[in-house]
């Protein structure tokens, strides 16, 4: 059984071993399937845009400023016939203020609340992800499928979000997508923005290749530096997928990031065949994040825009 995802002029094809039945028992027959698709030579990210090791201390991070907009409306005074008499009273308790409001704490990208259609029984046509889609924006090559058109099965239903390394060769996507580097989750164009900052904690991630090499997952965490004007390197994490034999009985692995990775600004997920590094189609769902800038005002402003 094959399955086509075709993003612009490329295309992954999954081929799934077909049970054969025979009286009451069932089994696999044939010779073990393969990926076919691009070389591996056409699999190479585009070279990283130019970052800075320097880190600022978190202790030294800015918080959420307030921003304001000029007003069509004019302030108008009016004088009243009587003064109110002046309490004489000086203990009054002030009023508390709400510590969380808005959008605040964890939250979930699950890709579940989008839809892909078909163009055939065997093949589906997927486009880049929606920018921005839940605040953030999603580099070129993101996109989303359901889970019946690739090995894994979804954490959470329907969908599985994908990630093909095969810039220059795709449509457009979205705008700012190629502003990321690639791979990457973040806020982009408002990177200095602290209320589009996060935390995060864990995903479930799989590899497209079939067979018996593992994959090695590469987790980059940046940060935007207001002294540079730019995102900077801040931490970075490995993780091994196992290998997915002949895609049969393939699960999603998570993989729980270490404590560093909070306050960022964007996040970079790269898969590469374990030892060898190339890199590859790798599938994500479920991915944890919470939001850094937990304030009163960040949350107004993060409900107040897309």
């Amino acid at each position: 059984m094959t399955k086509i995802v075709s993003y612009g002029d490329a295309s992954v094809v999954f081929v799934f071993p077909t049970p054969i039945i025979e009286t009451t028992q069932s089994y696999w027959t044939g010779t073990y399937p393969t990926v076919t698709g691009p070389e591996p030579s056409e699999l190479q990210t585009m070279s990283l845009a130019t970052r800075s090791i320097r880190q600022t201390p978190l202790s030294q991070l800015p918080w959420f400023e307030l921003f304001t907009t000029p007003s069509g409306f004019a302030t108008v005074t009016s004088t009243a016939a009587h003064v109110a008499a002046v309490p004489t009273e000086t203990n009054q308790v002030a009023r508390a203020e709400p510590t969380k409001c808005g959008e605040s704490g964890n939250f979930t990208l699950s890709f579940d609340d989008t839809s892909v259609g078909s163009d055939g029984h065997d093949v589906v046509v997927v486009n880049g992800m929606k920018n921005p889609y839940h605040h953030l924006f999603y580099a070129d090559g993101y996109t989303y499928v359901p889970d019946k058109w690739e090995p894994y099965p979804a954490i959470s239903q329907p969908n599985v979000a994908m990630y093909l390394p095969l810039t220059g060769r795709l449509l457009p996507n979205t705008p700012f997508a190629g502003t990321l580097l690639p791979g990457e989750i973040g806020a982009g164009p408002r990177a200095s923005v602290t209320a589009y900052w996060f935390n995060a904690h864990s995903g479930y991630f799989g590899c497209a290749l079939s067979g018996l090499t593992a994959c090695t997952l590469r987790i980059s965490g940046y940060r935007y530096d207001a002294v540079l004007q730019e995102e900077v390197l801040v931490v970075e994490q490995n993780a091994t997928l196992p290998a997915c034999y002949a895609y049969t009985d393939c699960q999603l692995t998570q993989v729980v990031f270490n404590d560093q990775f909070r306050a960022l600004s964007g996040i970079q997920f790269n898969a590469f065949t374990y030892k060898l590094g190339i890199p590859q189609v790798h599938m994500m769902d479920d991915l944890q994040l919470e939001w850094y800038n937990d304030t009163c005002s960040a949350g107004i402003w993060r409900i107040g825009h897309l």
